[in-house]
């Protein structure tokens, strides 16, 4: 069963290649209607639905361009697959070539189509190559959460 959902992933990350803007509607095609993303866990919530996650990744987009998915490691197990990889975008304010490595993970229902997917990545790493305090990064990414006191590290 895991490879059927590790190709559908793939076509997913590749879809999001093109170059200006990706064609969102086809790149999504694998997801289920009522399908979660959460775009920062733990700092941002998980929207729900296919429409609500083409409108997220299209406000992304309007941020950076020429997205590139590089894949370092993939591993599925029933119903998951797990990606870790170094994204690689031009950010349009700051015109530069940036990285994030991001840890994925892409949840299947029993038709082959994915359900819930979660990505865990540092934004340290990116407000240092952008030159941002936290608090600007946070408003970068719309966070609006205060710090977890049983957990301070975590936003």
């Amino acid at each position: 069963m895991s490879a059927k959902e590790e190709a559908v992933v793939m076509a997913f990350l590749h879809g999001l290649h093109d170059p200006v803007h990706p064609d969102l509607t086809e790149a999504l095609s694998g997801f289920a209607a009522d399908a979660t993303y959460q775009s920062l866990v733990p700092a941002r919530q998980p929207i729900r639905g296919r429409d609500i996650i083409q409108n997220e990744l299209e406000a992304q987009f309007a941020r950076y361009r020429e997205c590139d998915c590089e894949i370092l490691a993939m591993a599925s197990s029933d119903k998951y697959v797990f990606t870790e990889r170094r994204d690689h975008v031009t950010m349009i304010s700051w015109d530069k070539r940036i990285f994030s490595s991001v840890n994925a993970v892409f949840e299947f229902d029993d038709g082959g189509q994915i359900i819930s997917w979660r990505e865990y990545w540092d934004t340290g790493d990116i407000a240092t190559q952008l030159g941002l305090t936290s608090e600007q990064m946070k408003q970068l990414h719309g966070i609006t959460q205060t710090p977890d006191p049983q957990n301070p590290g975590c936003v």
